[in-house]
């Protein structure tokens, strides 16, 4: 859908919109209200109406900046409701963020979203949403952040996401894409953030991930392993980096040794790490927060940890860590807020 195509489309909405608030066509055993427009409304008093109309929407969550709705959640609405409510929503011009079960998503819902003019953040969940329904998005290039969990969406339906010049923020959290998926988004200019969590990724092919100006990644309870940290290693910048649940290894770590940006690493659940890897962890000065529950660090090696001094969190549960030590070491950190054994 190009630019005029989608102009043409949101023109003809608006239209068809306006004439279903005055009920024309609409069927429905259960009507929720829509605040009617009226040109001697003052935009306070609108913002009021839309706010008391989701009130209204039973299981529907909104957040308020002021009186305007500029964030709906429509997870836990009911499926019979799920049509008034994407109604009352086509008439909420305010929302920026909008999460949604893939029940809702029917015919022309791309359409009425295109027609929101401040929606930056969508967030779909559910395995009916799939990669056809994935890229009628390519109609929304405003997005900032978008978010597929527990889809059915593969590399194909996600590579829409490369159309998406804004785009700084990514979730395919428990979707069924592989190392593929990052062939399509390496070229985004603004992607910050990229959550890849129980997804079938493996690291075999992950050289394309070094392109992106990444901030915070998310590999947790994958098949990642060894054969990707050397590509994640060289994205520039890198500050956190979730590996709980991983197949990393001491060896693999060692890609990290120097990388001064990271300020949260986190290697819960990797039993292949040991007190081996912990020169390489110490090479991590800024390290804000360091998760090694359930690795196989031995106990007594954990004071090597000292030179961490900026650490803000510290977890070391699942060692054997007797009370003593854990106490000796806990000292150790004047920053310390977070400390768990």
């Amino acid at each position: 859908m190009n630019l005029s195509q989608v102009r043409l489309a949101q023109s003809l909405l608006v239209g068809s919109l306006f004439i279903g608030t005055l009920g024309c066509g609409v069927s429905s055993s259960k009507s929720i209200p829509v605040p009617a427009d009226s040109p001697s409304d003052s935009r306070e008093s609108a913002g009021e109406s839309l706010a008391s109309a989701w009130d209204g929407v039973a299981g529907a969550k909104t957040k308020l900046r002021g009186d305007d709705v500029v964030v709906v959640d429509l997870r836990e609405v009911a499926e019979s409701d799920l049509d008034d409510a994407v109604k009352l929503l086509s008439n909420t011009s305010t929302v920026s963020e909008l999460f949604l079960p893939a029940a809702a998503w029917a015919d022309g819902m791309v359409l009425r979203l295109a027609a929101l003019p401040h929606l930056k953040r969508l967030r779909v969940y559910g395995t009916s949403f799939d990669d056809a329904k994935a890229k009628t998005i390519s109609g929304l290039p405003a997005l900032v952040a978008v978010t597929f969990q527990d889809t059915s969406v593969t590399d194909e339906g996600a590579s829409v996401l490369a159309e998406l010049n804004e785009l700084r923020e990514a979730s395919l959290m428990n979707s069924p894409v592989t190392d593929k998926v990052l062939e399509s988004i390496s070229s985004l200019p603004k992607l910050a953030k990229l959550n890849l969590r129980g997804t079938q990724i493996t690291g075999e092919a992950f050289d394309p991930i070094s392109k992106l100006p990444l901030k915070d990644l998310e590999l947790a309870e994958t098949d990642f392993g060894p054969q990707g940290m050397p590509a994640i290693a060289k994205i520039e910048g890198l500050e956190k980096i979730n590996l709980w649940l991983t197949k990393i290894d001491n060896e693999s770590l060692k890609a990290f040794e120097g990388k001064t940006s990271l300020t949260i690493l986190n290697i819960d659940n990797c039993p292949a790490i040991t007190e081996e890897a912990i020169p390489v962890i110490v090479s991590l000065p800024h390290l804000k927060l360091l998760h090694l529950g359930k690795t196989s660090v031995a106990p007594d090696a954990l004071p090597q940890l000292e030179p961490l001094q900026e650490l803000e969190t510290l977890f070391v549960t699942n060692l054997g860590l007797e009370e003593a030590p854990a106490k000796e070491l806990e000292a150790m950190f004047p920053n310390l807020q977070r400390f768990e054994y």
